[in-house]
């Protein structure tokens, strides 16, 4: 289900149905329709709604996307074989040294990564101004 929906959202985003990282209610009905034929079930735009905050947060997704992507650490790579970003254990364990928080990263797979990195990773903040919504709560 989850590689269908994030596909469909692909398709819609393509169809120029997201506008300024929000997907259009006709994006959300033809999601609905497309994957109550492809997939025989119901499915309504809440229930989509919720499974793509679920999908960003059980995948860990800004997490990810913060520490590997928008922080640019070097020698950390993406295996779409094991669904694991990969490096040397001592690199591993210097990161997580100094954020406990990647320990849950090193062994959590994420299907579809490089598709959610398409989808998601405009929302997320860059340069040197950015910061996370924890960060900011601290700071604050």
């Amino acid at each position: 289900m989850d590689n269908a929906f994030i596909q469909s959202m692909i398709t819609q985003e393509i169809n120029g149905y997201r506008i300024g990282g929000n997907f259009t209610p006709q994006a959300y009905k033809n999601i609905v329709a497309e994957l109550s034929t492809n997939l025989q079930m119901n499915f309504t735009k809440a229930h989509l709604k919720n499974r793509l905050k679920t999908l960003k947060h059980r995948f860990c997704f800004s997490a990810r996307y913060d520490m590997f992507q928008g922080k640019s650490l070097s020698g950390f790579s993406w295996n779409p074989e094991t669904q694991l970003i990969e490096v040397e254990d001592e690199v591993w364990q210097q990161l997580i040294d100094s954020k406990p928080t990647a320990t849950a990263l090193k062994t959590k797979k994420i299907t579809n990564y490089h598709e959610m990195l398409e989808l998601f990773a405009n929302d997320r903040a860059s340069g040197a101004q950015d910061e996370t919504a924890k960060e900011r709560n601290a700071r604050l």
